[in-house]
């Protein structure tokens, strides 16, 4: 299973370097960094979790690797199992990617790094991630890569639009809701998440022990 998930990361080293680039133009240049660093802190992570995700759902496809690793004495659960624990694993490198440009942004001087990432922030990063890809793989499982990737563009095409200017009264709403949530709550919010995400694998499973190849 852990070779599984290395495969997702191998196959994407081009991946990191254009992650880290667009996290870096999102925080300073694209968007208002917003209250507390949001873009920086949270949604930058999110945007990378999403980016690795996706394009490793992408290579899947064109390289035909469904069909490859169901011809090898591979558990179809395991097949499951790996991308779901590489949503966290795509969490953290988003997650230090956002640490690495806030202390680089804080030594070189720039005033709007004047943050750090706070517990609450990886918190409600773990929180998306499971939201978000608990409804992204049985779709994906079910429907194939084309009709997921139409989906999932489009939704976070809507996200991005919401976010990209943070002068709108309903976004600077939203971000002070998120940023001041207590961590209580938001550890609330990661539990419900968690419980989604293990209902999600088990529909995820039932539908790819189902699929034919």
């Amino acid at each position: 299973m852990l070779n599984l998930i290395i495969k997702d990361i191998i196959i994407q080293k081009k991946t990191f370097l254009y992650a880290f680039i667009l996290a870096v133009v999102a925080s300073t240049n694209f968007m208002n960094p917003g209250p507390n660093g949001f873009i920086l802190y949270v949604f930058s992570p999110i945007f990378i979790n999403y980016m690795f995700i996706n394009l490793a759902l992408s290579y899947d496809d064109k390289n035909k690797s469904e069909i490859a690793l169901n011809s090898l004495p591979i558990k179809r659960n395991d097949l499951v199992i790996a991308k779901y624990i590489s949503i966290f694993v795509f969490a953290a490198i988003g997650i230090i990617y956002s640490i690495v440009i806030g202390f680089i942004g804080k030594i070189v001087g720039l005033s709007m790094f004047t943050t750090t990432i706070t517990l609450n922030n990886v918190v409600t990063i773990l929180t998306c991630a499971c939201i978000y890809n608990s409804i992204l793989f049985p779709i994906y499982f079910k429907l194939g890569i084309m009709k997921t990737q139409i989906i999932t563009v489009v939704l976070f095409f809507l996200i991005m639009i919401a976010f990209s200017n943070q002068n709108k009264i309903v976004d600077q709403k939203f971000i002070q809701f998120v940023n001041s949530s207590t961590l209580t709550l938001n550890s609330l919010a990661l539990i419900a998440s968690l419980i989604f995400f293990v209902i999600s694998l088990i529909i995820s499973v039932y539908i790819y022990n189902n699929k034919q190849f």
